[in-house]
Protein backbone atom coordinates (compact mmCIF):
# COMPACT_ATOMS: atom_id res chain seq x y z
CA UNK A 1 0.00 0.00 0.00
CA UNK A 2 1.06 3.24 -1.15
CA UNK A 3 0.20 6.24 1.52
CA UNK A 4 0.80 10.47 0.96
CA UNK A 5 2.79 11.16 4.42
CA UNK A 6 3.09 14.78 5.37
CA UNK A 7 5.64 15.37 7.78
CA UNK A 8 4.22 19.21 9.37
CA UNK A 9 4.49 21.25 12.89
CA UNK A 10 2.11 20.15 15.40
CA UNK A 11 -1.23 21.77 15.08
CA UNK A 12 -4.10 21.90 18.42
CA UNK A 13 -6.16 19.99 16.45
CA UNK A 14 -4.18 16.84 16.43
CA UNK A 15 -3.75 17.10 20.43
CA UNK A 16 -6.68 14.00 20.82
CA UNK A 17 -4.74 11.76 17.68
CA UNK A 18 -0.86 12.51 19.34
CA UNK A 19 -2.14 11.24 23.10
CA UNK A 20 -4.31 8.25 21.60
CA UNK A 21 -0.82 7.06 19.55
CA UNK A 22 1.55 8.13 22.62
CA UNK A 23 -0.74 6.07 25.35
CA UNK A 24 -1.13 3.39 22.45
CA UNK A 25 2.64 3.09 21.92
CA UNK A 26 4.03 3.89 25.33
CA UNK A 27 1.28 2.70 27.69
CA UNK A 28 1.87 5.74 29.77
CA UNK A 29 1.22 9.15 28.84
CA UNK A 30 4.60 11.45 29.19
CA UNK A 31 4.10 14.62 31.21
CA UNK A 32 6.48 16.43 28.67
CA UNK A 33 3.79 15.39 25.89
CA UNK A 34 1.58 17.25 28.17
CA UNK A 35 3.73 20.36 28.35
CA UNK A 36 4.67 20.28 25.11
CA UNK A 37 0.98 20.96 23.81
CA UNK A 38 0.23 23.07 26.99
CA UNK A 39 3.48 25.49 25.31
CA UNK A 40 1.97 25.37 21.56
CA UNK A 41 3.47 26.95 19.73
CA UNK A 42 6.93 25.64 20.13
CA UNK A 43 9.06 24.55 17.36
CA UNK A 44 10.16 21.04 17.26
CA UNK A 45 6.85 19.17 17.64
CA UNK A 46 6.50 17.20 14.45
CA UNK A 47 3.67 15.57 13.07
CA UNK A 48 3.61 12.46 10.33
CA UNK A 49 0.29 12.14 8.62
CA UNK A 50 -0.73 9.23 6.39
CA UNK A 51 -3.58 9.67 3.96
CA UNK A 52 -4.54 12.79 6.73
CA UNK A 53 -4.32 10.28 9.69
CA UNK A 54 -1.92 11.47 11.99
CA UNK A 55 0.63 8.17 12.27
CA UNK A 56 3.66 9.61 14.00
CA UNK A 57 4.98 12.53 16.13
CA UNK A 58 8.16 13.68 17.30
CA UNK A 59 9.19 16.12 20.06
CA UNK A 60 12.57 17.54 20.01
CA UNK A 61 13.99 20.66 21.43
CA UNK A 62 17.48 22.39 21.45
CA UNK A 63 19.22 23.21 24.30
CA UNK A 64 22.46 25.44 23.76
CA UNK A 65 24.61 23.52 21.41
CA UNK A 66 22.71 20.38 21.75
CA UNK A 67 19.41 19.18 19.96
CA UNK A 68 17.57 16.48 21.99
CA UNK A 69 14.63 14.27 20.88
CA UNK A 70 12.09 13.96 23.73
CA UNK A 71 9.44 11.45 22.05
CA UNK A 72 9.43 9.95 18.84
CA UNK A 73 6.29 7.67 18.05
CA UNK A 74 4.79 5.65 15.08
CA UNK A 75 1.47 3.70 15.63
CA UNK A 76 2.25 0.27 15.28
CA UNK A 77 0.42 -0.59 11.63
CA UNK A 78 2.58 2.04 10.10
CA UNK A 79 6.20 0.95 11.58
CA UNK A 80 8.98 -0.09 9.04
CA UNK A 81 7.67 2.42 6.52
CA UNK A 82 10.43 5.15 6.68
CA UNK A 83 7.99 7.33 9.13
CA UNK A 84 10.13 7.24 12.17
CA UNK A 85 13.30 8.36 9.87
CA UNK A 86 11.38 10.92 8.34
CA UNK A 87 10.43 12.60 11.51
CA UNK A 88 13.74 12.12 12.58
CA UNK A 89 15.45 13.46 9.69
CA UNK A 90 12.98 16.20 9.55
CA UNK A 91 14.08 16.98 12.91
CA UNK A 92 18.26 16.98 12.25
CA UNK A 93 17.89 19.29 9.25
CA UNK A 94 15.27 21.70 11.13
CA UNK A 95 18.18 21.88 13.90
CA UNK A 96 21.66 21.13 11.87
CA UNK A 97 22.44 25.03 11.37
CA UNK A 98 22.40 25.63 15.26
CA UNK A 99 24.15 22.45 16.82
CA UNK A 100 26.28 20.35 16.18
CA UNK A 101 24.75 17.10 17.60
CA UNK A 102 21.33 15.14 18.36
CA UNK A 103 21.00 13.33 21.48
CA UNK A 104 18.16 10.75 22.65
CA UNK A 105 17.46 8.58 25.83
CA UNK A 106 16.48 4.89 24.58
CA UNK A 107 15.05 2.46 26.88
CA UNK A 108 17.44 -0.59 27.61
CA UNK A 109 15.43 -2.88 26.42
CA UNK A 110 14.08 -1.98 23.32
CA UNK A 111 16.19 -3.27 20.69
CA UNK A 112 14.00 -2.06 17.90
CA UNK A 113 14.46 1.51 18.67
CA UNK A 114 17.95 0.97 19.19
CA UNK A 115 18.74 -0.64 16.18
CA UNK A 116 16.74 2.21 14.23
CA UNK A 117 18.92 4.99 16.04
CA UNK A 118 22.08 2.84 15.08
CA UNK A 119 20.77 3.26 11.24
CA UNK A 120 20.29 6.68 11.66
CA UNK A 121 23.80 7.33 12.85
CA UNK A 122 23.36 7.35 16.12
CA UNK A 123 26.13 6.05 18.70
CA UNK A 124 25.62 4.82 22.22
CA UNK A 125 27.78 6.77 25.25
CA UNK A 126 26.07 6.01 28.32
CA UNK A 127 23.60 4.60 30.12
CA UNK A 128 21.63 6.56 33.13
CA UNK A 129 20.35 3.57 35.80
CA UNK A 130 16.84 3.94 36.85
CA UNK A 131 15.62 6.47 34.07
CA UNK A 132 12.42 5.49 33.28
CA UNK A 133 9.73 5.05 36.30
CA UNK A 134 9.63 1.54 36.84
CA UNK A 135 13.57 1.65 36.83
CA UNK A 136 14.68 1.05 33.65
CA UNK A 137 18.11 2.35 32.64
CA UNK A 138 18.30 4.32 29.50
CA UNK A 139 20.80 4.25 27.39
CA UNK A 140 22.35 7.41 25.90
CA UNK A 141 22.58 7.88 22.32
CA UNK A 142 24.34 10.49 20.36
CA UNK A 143 24.43 11.57 16.47
CA UNK A 144 27.22 14.13 15.37
CA UNK A 145 26.46 16.98 13.01
CA UNK A 146 29.40 18.10 12.71
CA UNK A 147 33.37 16.83 11.99
CA UNK A 148 33.24 16.07 16.20
CA UNK A 149 34.66 12.83 16.40
CA UNK A 150 33.21 9.75 18.31
CA UNK A 151 36.43 7.57 20.76
CA UNK A 152 34.00 4.85 21.58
Amino acid sequence: MIWLIDIRPFEPEDTRAVIELEEEIFHEPSPILYSMIERYPIDGFYVAECDGVVCGYLIGVVLMDEARILLLGVKQEYRRKTIGSMLANYFIESVRRITNMVRLEVRSSNLAAQTFYFKMGFRFVGIINGYYKNGESAYVMIKPLDQLTLFL
